[in-house]
């Protein structure tokens, strides 16, 4: 998802389903950037042949991941709960 953040920049987040509490790898002379090497598999771009589960990502996901720095991509876990509203039908 990316929403326009003022001054000219993005703000964007992705969604990976995993277990809670997960921790980012350090980087290491080999992969000194672990994060961004993750997204890059995670959102392969069309045509690329995918992820890991064959998913293929509209190619401004990857642009999106390749205009960030390491340093600004963070982590968060996110809880999925009941709803707190009902719907109402018309």
């Amino acid at each position: 998802v990316s929403t326009d953040g003022g001054g000219e920049r993005q703000q964007w987040f992705a969604l990976i389903r995993e277990p809670a509490g997960g921790v980012d790898p350090e980087p290491t002379p080999e992969d000194p950037t672990p994060k961004l090497t993750r997204l890059r598999k995670e959102f392969a771009a069309l045509g690329s042949g995918g992820d890991a589960d064959g998913n293929e990502w509209d190619p401004f996901a990857l642009e999106l991941i390749e205009a960030s720095s390491e340093e600004d991509i963070k982590r968060r876990d996110l809880y999925d709960g009941a709803p707190l509203l009902a719907t109402i039908d018309p």
